[in-house]
């Protein structure tokens, strides 16, 4: 699958500080179009079908196991779509998905959104006690409990306090990703949805508007995505803008969840990949932008190959996907990209445990 990347610039008020421009003559050589139009698919992987398949016509861009995109989805709870409505800007929500093991990075991802202007942002969190610490800390109103209901299974496993997803080599605990994604996709508040993983560190004001520009410069896109390396070949889920009530963006997430329910193996990153896959990209016409390498690099562009920097480009954000715990965590202090006050985490952690306490012996 080829992809091209689309550059463009928001320009930004006096009192922001402007991204560097530069050339675009570095992408010249390495260009490749959307390009997956080629053969049909020649078998229904995973399909437990109650009629025939030997006479199924088979088409260009079909999925290969059978995928039905549901109309609805059960309703909303009510508070939880107060939070929505309340956090939304531009018509538009940021989030991200957290597990409690996670705080301290998520508090440091919060407070460099704060540094970019960004003061609306949603935390989806995946057990109890990080909603309760985010309460303690004061982020009532951006926090919300993910709901039983919206895991498809192994609750106990994403409700685990000590497993940090962002370190832990298990491909299900990502999953997590595509169900909540799914589930804000039916929601007509909203009309796209801005999704980070907490190690995604956002440098520039209005990095928000910038994106939901290049989602609304084309009608028909519904998807935004950063590549995974520099061959434009792979979408990296640690960012996706997505508009809601669309129909392509539906039948992705759904494939994307039929293909994890089958493949507890993959992660939800290549689940996604296999998805898109079957989709017909199309370089004008097509649903999806990917995102250039300079202005939303991951760890090893930014951080080892110099990349934006040696085009005199300073990014929107930055993906440390290329280290893991205490390592990932050094670098950010190195590179001065960390805010958090340990100290004051852990006062708050200790509050959250004599709550429990409490609670347990009432």
């Amino acid at each position: 699958m080829g992809l091209v990347v689309l550059i463009s610039y928001v320009e930004l008020n006096k009192h922001t500080i402007t991204p560097k421009r530069t050339s675009a003559d570095y992408f010249v050589d390495d260009q490749r179009y959307f390009a997956n139009s080629s053969s049909l698919n020649t078998t229904l992987d995973g399909c437990n079908c109650l009629f025939s398949t030997e006479n199924i016509t088979l088409l260009p861009h079909g999925e290969q196991i059978p995928v039905f995109i549901p109309d609805a989805l059960s309703p909303i709870e009510p508070d939880i779509l107060d939070k929505i409505v309340a956090n939304r800007h531009d018509d538009g929500i940021l989030i991200t998905i957290a597990g409690y093991a996670m705080r301290n990075e998520l508090y440091n991802w919060i407070e460099l959104l704060k540094e970019a202007r960004e003061l609306s942002f949603i935390v989806f969190c995946t057990d109890p006690k990080l909603y309760l610490h985010l309460i303690v800390a004061g982020y009532e109103d951006k926090a919300i409990l993910i709901p039983d209901d919206w895991f498809i299974n192994h609750l106990e496993l994403f409700r685990d306090t000590e497993i940090n997803m962002l370190d832990n080599s298990m491909p299900r605990l990502s999953h997590i990703k595509t169900w909540v994604l799914q589930r804000l996709s039916y929601v007509k508040n909203i009309s796209n949805v801005l999704l980070l993983d907490v190690n995604q560190v956002m440098l520039h004001a209005r990095t928000r508007e910038y994106l939901q520009t290049l989602l609304h410069i084309r009608w028909d896109t519904q998807l935004i995505m950063t590549q995974d390396s520099l061959d434009q070949q792979v979408f990296n889920t640690g960012l996706i803008m997505m508009r809601t009530d669309a129909g392509e963006a539906k039948r992705v997430l759904e494939h994307t969840v039929r293909i994890q329910e089958l493949n507890f193996g993959l992660t939800q990153q290549e689940a996604l990949n296999k998805a898109m896959k079957q989709m017909e990209l199309n370089v004008k016409s097509g649903m999806t932008v990917l995102l250039d390498a300079l202005h939303f690099p991951n760890g090893i562009s930014y951080f080892e190959n110099n990349l934006p920097s040696s085009k005199g480009i300073e990014p929107y954000i930055i993906h440390i996907n290329h280290k893991f715990g205490e390592e990932r965590r050094d670098l950010l202090k190195e590179n001065s990209f960390w805010r958090v006050d340990h100290e004051y985490i852990d006062v708050l952690t200790e509050q959250v445990e004599d709550i429990i306490k409490r609670r347990e012996a009432s």
